[in-house]
């Protein structure tokens, strides 16, 4: 079943590379993932869509690694998910050609961020399955490349307050030294 987590993971070096390489370690289909800034200082959120039959065991497994601060499994749970695309629409048929890729671009919610000679590039904003809609429409209007930037979720609700930063003091020490409390 594909389960979308959110991970809070502190800001190190490597520490993407040793979340992916568990979960690919774990033989698990990794649908997408996005990594970036979070509220906190020194703290990136990460989403990351997975395929897991024992989502339980794959929490325990991310929340081992020293980087990862929490994991969260939203799917059954209130949340909202958007993914942003760019969409390049080939258009060498002139201005009734790309009034009609204005026009589709616009009944979605997208927009037109740059044109060329012979392309348009459109950027759209929504969810998954709707950016799915407005790329296959796209394609029957004309040959197009696309790039999407991989789900971002986020529970609905209330939200929790989480530990102050590191003291001043903790800024200057080797973080592995931060880990266990030794100075």
């Amino acid at each position: 079943m594909r389960h979308t987590l959110i991970a809070r993971v502190e800001d190190r070096p490597g520490a993407m590379n040793r979340l992916l390489g568990l979960l690919r370690g774990r033989g698990l289909g990794v649908h997408s993932i996005a990594f970036g800034e979070s509220e906190t200082p020194g703290v990136k959120r990460t989403t990351v869509l997975v395929d897991t039959d024992n989502v339980d065991q794959t929490m325990k497994q991310l929340n081992r690694l020293i980087e990862v601060l929490e994991v969260t499994d939203v799917t059954n749970s209130q949340f909202v998910v958007r993914e942003t695309a760019l969409v390049k629409i080939h258009a060498p048929g002139g201005e009734p050609r790309r009034e009609e890729i204005r026009a589709v671009a616009e009944g979605f919610g997208a927009r037109i961020i740059g044109s060329g000679p012979q392309s348009v590039v459109v950027e759209m904003t929504d969810t998954p399955d709707r950016l799915g809609e407005m790329i296959a429409l796209a394609q029957v209007l004309g040959a197009c490349e696309t790039m999407r930037s991989g789900s971002l979720a986020m529970a609905l609700g209330a939200a929790i307050p989480r530990d102050q930063p590191a003291a001043a003091d903790d800024k200057g020490r080797p973080w592995w030294s931060q880990a266990d409390g030794v100075s």
